[in-house]
């Protein structure tokens, strides 16, 4: 059988197994081989197929591009990864999310590892309580950390643990747009999207959409396109498509978005950053928005989202494999062991 076939049976495996559409891509220079493949479609069970640079939400992707920017930032001295919110974030923040202990002293650092203590808001069911009664609500980005701080409490002084937080990454975009006065989408446009030619990705909710039709994607039976794009921002909020994620992975790993220290600093592993058995999130490593995994025998470097997406750069092989499947209860890892197995076979 030949790589296409079996990659296009790896993507039809996801719709076997109730995903309801799904894109894929796999690029080996050195093998001089490139593949893209789509299965299902753009909405579950009906209407349109899904075609290969269909758009997608890249959703917690997006962190790896939010921490590029972030070091990006703090190697050119406009921000200070290790220094604290105190010194950095607006007086108005501080005392508007006041119930949350500890936050003057958290850096962007631990912000970006998820070492800063902040609860979770995405996956906090009172919030996920009022999205459902207002799907179409217009959040601001500070209006989600608002929520936390009214629901939640700091899980651990900062520094002092690990746990995965988009709240972490709203109030890191939050200090973003405050330490150079532009708009997040704007700053991955003009340090990211532009120098890599990213034509069609965009952060939804902010700016015009670059790509008709974006694929309906799904936790549970709940469409997620009938909520609004703004619950996710810094932390998930990017659309995109399987030739632009390439473009990202690459030019991360050339080194056209941040230098080598920059990189150095993303991989930079946290002690004790742990995912249990059986978490959606499965890391043997974490960085700044850099995940590490082994799968069957290929390292990768790169990140996964909450419904499917996956984008990862394998160094050894200098090879690229991002992709989707539109819903968050399918599980993933087959089809990205299946392009790691094509990537063994080609080197």
């Amino acid at each position: 059988m030949a790589v296409s076939a079996r990659l296009q049976a790896a993507l039809e495996y996801q719709i076997s197994a109730g995903a309801p559409g799904a894109v894929a891509r796999l690029e080996i220079p050195r093998a001089r081989l490139v593949w893209a493949g789509s299965a299902g479609r753009l909405v579950r069970g009906q209407g349109q197929s899904v075609r290969p640079d269909d758009a997608f939400r890249a959703a917690s992707v997006t962190k790896s591009v939010t921490a590029a920017v972030a070091v990006r930032l703090a190697r050119e001295q406009i921000l200070a990864l290790d220094g604290s919110l105190g010194d950095q974030l607006g007086s108005e923040l501080l005392e508007r999310w006041r119930s949350l202990a500890d936050l003057a002293r958290v850096t962007p650092r631990q912000l970006l590892a998820h070492t800063s203590g902040l609860p979770d808001y995405f996956h906090d069911q009172a919030f996920a309580a009022r999205v459902r009664s207002e799907p179409s609500r217009a959040w601001h980005p500070v209006e989600l950390v608002d929520h936390i701080a009214a629901h939640g409490t700091s899980n651990f002084r900062p520094g002092e643990g690990f746990g995965y937080s988009d709240t972490g990454y709203v109030v890191l975009g939050v200090l973003l747009e405050q330490v150079t006065g532009k708009p997040l989408h704007a700053l991955y446009r003009e340090l990211v999207f532009d120098p890599l030619g990213m034509h069609t990705t965009w952060l939804e909710g902010q700016e015009a959409a670059r790509k008709p039709g974006i694929a309906h994607h799904y936790s549970g039976e709940l469409d997620m396109t009938t909520l609004s794009p703004t619950i996710d921002w810094a932390g998930g909020g990017l659309a995109t498509t399987t030739p632009d994620l390439t473009r990202f992975v690459r030019g991360l790993w050339s080194g056209l978005i941040v230098d080598s220290d920059g990189l150095e600093q993303m991989t930079r592993w946290t002690a004790g950053a742990s995912f249990p058995p059986g978490h959606a999130v499965r890391y043997d490593d974490y960085g700044l928005g850099i995940g590490r995994v082994v799968v069957e025998g290929v390292e990768l470097f790169g990140h996964t989202g909450f419904i499917g997406a996956f984008a990862f750069h394998a160094p050894q092989q200098d090879a690229v494999v991002v992709g989707t499947h539109n819903q968050s209860e399918v599980d993933r890892w087959p089809l990205v062991e299946a392009l790691c197995r094509e990537l063994r076979r080609a080197i």
